[in-house]
């Protein structure tokens, strides 16, 4: 689905990553780990095509994907949108092709998943921070991915909004979704089919990074 061969990237003067091999098959769920400025980041916008990289080649299958940001910044706060009204955005471009009934059930289903029923009808401005993620999530889903990219998503979110996140994206993995997973909580990625280290430009898989004795990625 995603393949990176010999990927270098560097912005004016600063190197970022440096000859990166890596591949994602379809249904499976990868974790990355790493600190922060290490090319996380940097690693998941050429993964998405949002960048170019210097050298190497990305290979990417045309399928549906959907992306959640670290940030909890939304760009529907502009308008006087309800939460209801923002996921429903969601399937503005996608190819399920629904009714006004089923798109009304679709939206009620995937608020209930994310805890989101109470503020369906309270306007996106008027959330806090880990509110507006989990309706980011949500308008996310709903589209039904097939590779659901994920970028630390659980900024401003409380530990029980935080559980049903991980949750959800191992109902996902079930389901033989594709996931590729940022977070800096390792256990995040108990269930994933592979973890990878990006650390100064290079990845590496879990177990070599471990063989480097840095145990603080202990699962």
């Amino acid at each position: 689905m995603i393949q990176f061969e010999h990927v270098s990237f560097s912005y004016p003067d600063t190197p970022v990553l440096n000859d990166v091999c890596f591949h994602l098959e379809e249904g499976q769920f990868v974790g990355i780990l790493g600190p922060n400025g290490g090319g996380k980041s940097t690693f998941l916008r050429l993964a998405l095509g949002l960048l170019k990289p210097s050298s190497g080649t990305i290979t990417r299958t045309d399928k549906k994907i959907s992306y959640i940001a670290q940030t909890t910044a939304i760009s529907d706060t502009s308008f006087p949108a309800t939460v209801e009204e923002v996921i429903a955005l969601g399937l503005v471009d996608s190819k399920i092709k629904l009714n006004f009934r089923e798109r009304k059930k679709k939206v009620k289903e995937i608020m209930e998943k994310a805890n989101l029923t109470p503020f369906r009808k309270r306007l996106v401005n008027e959330l806090s921070g880990g509110q507006l993620q989990r309706v980011k999530i949500a308008k996310a889903l709903i589209s039904e991915p097939s590779l659901l990219v994920l970028d630390e998503p659980d900024a401003g979110m409380d530990e029980q909004a935080h559980e049903n996140l991980v949750h959800i994206v191992h109902e996902l993995h079930e389901k033989k979704t594709s996931i590729l997973f940022v977070s800096h909580h390792p256990h995040d990625l108990e269930d994933a089919d592979a973890i990878y280290f990006i650390e100064q430009g290079q990845i590496m898989t879990y177990e070599a990074e471990l063989e480097r004795g840095h145990h603080h990625v202990n699962l």
